[in-house]
């Protein structure tokens, strides 16, 4: 069994969060900040995106729309999976 200090000193995974700043579902401030803070005070590598005037369900916009949600986060998304892989 690994011990808990191997753990938190081993903690090789990236994360990417993402969220709109719309999001009427999740409370961004009790929830995806919380979450982003915990896991750099543990040592991860943490990225985060904020997508302005996206709500909760933006994922489905077209990507080859200039304007839309997706391809704001696209060359972010890129960006953070050639940094990291």
């Amino acid at each position: 069994m690994l011990s808990r200090r191997w753990d938190m000193e081993n903690n090789h995974t990236a994360f990417l969060v993402v969220w709109g700043t719309e999001d009427d579902i999740v409370n961004t401030p009790a929830q995806s900040e919380v979450f982003v803070n915990a896991l750099k005070q543990a040592g991860f590598y943490v990225r985060t995106v904020i997508v302005p005037g996206a709500s909760h369900f933006w994922m489905w916009d077209p990507l080859d729309e200039p304007a839309s949600h997706t391809a704001f986060l696209a060359p972010r998304l890129l960006r953070f999976l050639r940094e990291r892989l």
